[in-house]
């Protein structure tokens, strides 16, 4: 075989020279084409219907815009941690990303300029975004009074419910106004019937730890964990009062609550009539759909049960929201890009029918397909009712200590059921006041120490 270096007239370094050049001069030519094949604006999400509905929804903004879009879903689990990591590295991240509920606080934990998502206060107050929606919406998406996210949903509460059942017990739950009318209720109907000790029939789903139903009841109330400037604020009379409450419908002798859990034991207890009562967003209302298929035409929804009388009748759980690469190479397209897969009225009603959530654009909510009966929950107009009660959803603020601040008051709560257990209710009251003291004080002290970071003149 001939030896082209060898033969090469200016010998063997310029040879390798050149063709180092050659195959970097291929190099660029392919990168080039492989950059240009690249779609205009990338979207992540981790909720796979999410990403269905948006592939379905792109043609339209594409052929309108003379772009490509470009729908990844990706792991929701390891999400935060890759995005922060290739923000402060300088990483290309996805033009939009829509996070879960409460993650904002994890990208806005350091300096203005490390945020790494877009400002988004103007722009929404320039297309009147705030008149729009549900204005509560906004505060789990809202740091240190700016906006970052655009909320995807508003996730009004109501109650699932056995309906044949109650029909057979007699109850009519249209008297069931307020949480008392409910625990009355509840303590004719939890009752041990085979005279084991054990009751085998509860009126509601609580979780025992508290958890998720705890902190439903204390926003309903008017009670948070963190205030809209991000303070401390679950060490309050509301809060201390609810725990209170909750312990004894959970663990008390008159308890009416036991928890179902997730998935098929949650389905199981349903079916079995274990539990009467669930707490239903609207999104789990889809789920409730799609596990139970022969519970169709036996279950009904009804608003969540008042603290008093005309008071609010439902709460809040979950959300998404979409962010804003601050790096994007296309900010008023992503911008537009957003309300359009939030916001567009051709979309929304066909997006319900397939997942029973309630967008927050309250001029959405008069589409035919929010009137349709639905025949699993007998013959109710779940989009109707859900939307009924989206204005009243309560602000649920968040901190870049949200996980924190939920882990404290979760044991805030243990440390009193503890103590009930071992002295019951004598006493209990102030000593969940000093735990949700202590609780608060550690998040206050963990706040404090990154003053530092929270400044906008912090040094980097």
């Amino acid at each position: 075989m001939r030896d082209l270096a060898r033969d090469f007239p200016f010998g063997k370094v310029p040879f390798a020279l050149l063709v180092t050049a050659v195959l970097s001069s291929v190099l660029v030519v392919i990168t080039s084409r492989a950059a240009s094949d690249r779609p205009t604006l990338v979207v992540a999400v981790s909720a796979r219907a999410h990403a269905i509905a948006y592939k379905a929804a792109l043609p339209a903004f594409e052929k309108k815009h003379g772009v490509d879009v470009e729908v990844q879903l990706v792991n929701y689990r390891s999400l935060e941690t890759r995005m922060q990591n290739a923000i402060l590295s300088g990483v290309e991240i996805p033009d939009l990303t829509e996070l879960p509920f409460g993650t904002l606080g994890f990208f806005t934990r350091g300096p203005r300029q490390d945020i790494g998502l877009m400002d988004l206060t103007e722009r929404v107050e320039q297309d009147q975004l705030a008149e729009r929606l549900v204005q509560s919406r906004f505060a789990g998406w809202t740091a240190r009074g700016r906006v970052y996210g655009l909320p995807h949903d508003v996730h009004p509460v109501m109650l699932t419910y056995r309906r044949d059942l109650m029909e057979e017990l007699g109850i009519d739950v249209d008297k069931i106004e307020t949480w008392d009318d409910f625990v009355e209720v509840g303590r004719k109907v939890t009752k041990d019937l085979d005279g084991d000790g054990v009751p085998d029939r509860y009126m509601m789903d609580f979780h025992m730890s508290g958890g998720e139903s705890l902190r439903m009841l204390i926003f309903q109330r008017g009670g948070a964990i963190f205030d809209a400037d991000g303070g401390v604020v679950f060490d309050s009379e509301v809060v201390a009062n609810t725990i209170e409450w909750y312990i004894d419908q959970v663990y008390g002798p008159q308890r009416i609550a036991f928890e179902a859990g997730w998935g098929q034991t949650q389905m199981k207890a349903m079916t079995d009539g274990l539990i009467l009562f669930y707490w239903t967003p609207d999104w789990r209302s889809y789920n409730f759909t799609a596990e139970g298929p022969h519970l169709k035409g036996k279950l009904a929804v009804m608003p969540v049960p008042a603290w008093e009388k005309g008071g609010r009748r439902t709460t809040t759980w979950g959300g998404t929201g979409v962010t804003i690469a601050a790096s994007t190479k296309h900010p008023e397209l992503a911008w537009e890009l957003a309300k359009y897969l939030y916001f567009e009225r051709s979309q929304l009603g066909k997006r319900f029918l397939e997942t029973n959530i309630i967008p927050p654009n309250k001029d959405a909510w008069d589409l035919p397909e929010f009137n349709q009966p639905n025949e699993h929950f007998s013959g109710q107009k779940l989009g109707k009712l859900y939307a009924e009660l989206a204005a009243d959803v309560p602000p649920v603020y968040i901190s870049p200590l949200q996980r924190v601040g939920e882990a404290k008051l979760e044991e805030a709560f243990s440390g009193s059921l503890e103590y009930y257990r071992e002295h019951g209710k004598d006493g209990l009251k102030e000593v969940i006041r000093g735990e949700l003291k202590d609780s608060a004080q550690y998040v206050r002290q963990a706040l404090a120490r990154q003053s530092r970071l929270l400044s906008d003149d912090a040094e980097e």
